[in-house]
């Protein structure tokens, strides 16, 4: 990733520069002493990580964080200081990162683990949201989905990329219905109207069909339900007591989830 540093004290910036050497991904492009400098940089380079003191004069590093968002909305930016008081104003602007002085390379490491997370995301279009209704997002709009074709999308859902026959599929959705051939045709149209709306929406890559069933290419969305397994949660994947509120179904795996919570 394209970086830059910016410290009024040229020995932390060596000392950074030392110690990020090698990391993955950190590619420094720019290191400013100058706050208006490194504003200046970044109006005119493409940076995708900003490094930036805190305690700095004439423009602090929480301000500059302020006005390199506004010329570019999607840099990440990791705040460095020696103290905590500052972590409070990270998070109202959204900060993705807090490291404390002194650190080490293993901080950095550490960091920037975090660093490719939040940038793949950034990277992804699509959100599927479990906890309340099931509701698929691209670019925050809602697709429009909705019936049986919906609710096939959704169980396959949550088994994150792991195959569900088709036989499973229709005896959970159309639980209460003989299987038989004649009635898996019912299944067979609900899923091709669920592939054509996919492919309507341009995202017919989604949904994958196997010989026996259905599964996800989960590498092109994220998930609150996903988050939530990986104990990674965001603001957006907050749960609130429910999962899948329309599909009785999804009452078995809400109970799971509780359990979980409750033993956490």
């Amino acid at each position: 990733m394209r970086a830059i540093i910016v410290d009024d004290e040229p020995i932390m910036i060596k000392r950074f520069k030392r110690l990020s050497e090698g990391v993955t991904d950190v590619n420094l492009v720019g290191s400013f002493e100058s706050a208006a400098d490194a504003l200046d940089f970044v109006r005119d380079n493409p940076v995708e990580i900003a490094f930036l003191d805190v305690a700095m004069p004439v423009m602090n590093g929480i301000e500059l964080a302020k006005r390199l968002r506004r010329h570019r909305p999607d840099i990440l930016i990791v705040f460095i200081s020696a103290y905590d008081e500052y972590i409070w104003d990270s998070n109202q602007i959204g900060g993705d990162y807090y490291i404390i002085k002194p650190y080490s390379r293993e901080t950095i490491e550490m960091m920037m683990e975090r660093i490719r997370l939040i940038a793949r995301r950034q990277q992804k279009k699509l959100y599927i949201q479990t906890f309340g209704r099931f509701v698929v997002r691209r670019d925050g709009k809602p697709l429009p989905l909705t019936g049986k074709a919906k609710e096939i999308l959704a169980l396959v859902v949550t088994r994150r990329g792991r195959e569900i026959s088709n036989e499973e599929i229709y005896s959970t959705i159309w639980e209460g219905r003989e299987y038989s051939n004649a009635n898996m045709s019912v299944y067979y149209n609900a899923l091709r109207r669920l592939k054509q709306s996919l492919e309507a929406e341009g995202i017919a890559d989604l949904l994958i069909s196997t010989a026996r069933g259905q599964m996800v290419n989960t590498d092109i969305f994220d998930c609150d339900y996903y988050a939530w397994q990986d104990k990674n949660m965001e603001e957006r994947d907050k749960f609130e007591g429910e999962f899948l509120s329309e599909y009785s179904w999804g009452e078995y795996i809400l109970a799971n989830i509780l359990n979980e919570e409750y033993f956490d």
